[in-house]
């Protein structure tokens, strides 16, 4: 190919290039807190995103409205940058009716520059749930959890940590998972699970995604720990979890 040609293409190229770097970000969600709602109450969501600012409607599927409260810009977490996490948030407010299922509910948000693709809310039973409560960053201060319950919670500044503690026996199989990058969480969890006397029994930080999932036999009678965190020891309103243990003999 001739030399001119060859730099012609180069051209094109590079022009093209350029067009695509100045091509906008389409609007789309990065966060949502909570990351769940509880059936049968009043919930206040917050949603953070890209190109939100102008929105018009929170959409859900079938007949479950939102009330569009608010529309401002989101601070930055520490370490992160605004074209990833998104820099502009919403506030709304929805009723859950007391008889939608338990399970994944999707939203979006719809703009004049498009409608974001879907991201997922978990609808939870409050029997079946419990709110992480502060402080709880060491093992003195450690929140008692029951397995078969999914606790609700967050890792609010930078180098957090939420311990919780749960009675296991000999042999019992534990399972243990957090929900957050699934949803739309800011976090990417370390789940540590350590014995009475502190001694690291499992750790799991990513598993298929940024979420961490660990399965271990108990290998005694007593008290054990659970520990989740930030792989990045970054924390901030955005980084949301649940947390669940369950435990079959």
């Amino acid at each position: 190919m001739p030399r001119r040609w060859l730099l012609a293409a180069a051209l094109l190229t590079a022009i093209h290039v350029h067009a695509e770097d100045k091509k906008p970000d389409t609007p789309r969600i990065t966060a949502i807190a909570p990351l769940d709602v509880v059936r049968g109450q009043e919930t206040t969501l917050r949603i953070r995103g890209v190109k939100l600012s102008n929105a018009t409607e929170v959409r859900f599927p079938g007949a479950l409205k939102a009330e569009l409260k608010e529309k401002k810009a989101a601070d930055i977490p520490n370490g992160l940058d605004a074209k990833d996490v998104g820099d502009t948030q919403l506030e709304v407010k929805l009723n859950i009716p007391a008889d939608l299922p338990a399970g994944p509910l999707a939203l979006s948000v719809v703009t004049p520059d498009g409608t974001t693709a879907s991201r997922e809310l978990r609808v939870l039973d409050a029997t079946n749930c419990v709110d992480e409560k502060e402080p709880n960053g060491s093992f003195r201060e450690a929140q008692t959890i029951e397995p078969g319950k999914t606790v609700r919670g967050t890792i609010k500044e930078d180098k957090d940590v939420d311990v919780f503690q749960f009675t296991g026996k000999s042999g019992q199989r534990i399972a243990a998972e957090v929900f957050a990058a699934r949803g739309a969480s800011l976090l990417d969890s370390v789940l540590t699970l350590l014995d009475a006397r502190g001694h690291q029994l499992a750790c799991a930080d990513d598993s298929l995604t940024h979420d961490s999932q660990l399965t271990l036999t108990l290998p005694a009678d007593g008290s054990y720990f659970l520990i989740v965190q930030d792989a990045h020891d970054r924390g901030s309103a955005w980084h949301g979890y649940e947390l669940t243990v369950n435990a079959t003999p």
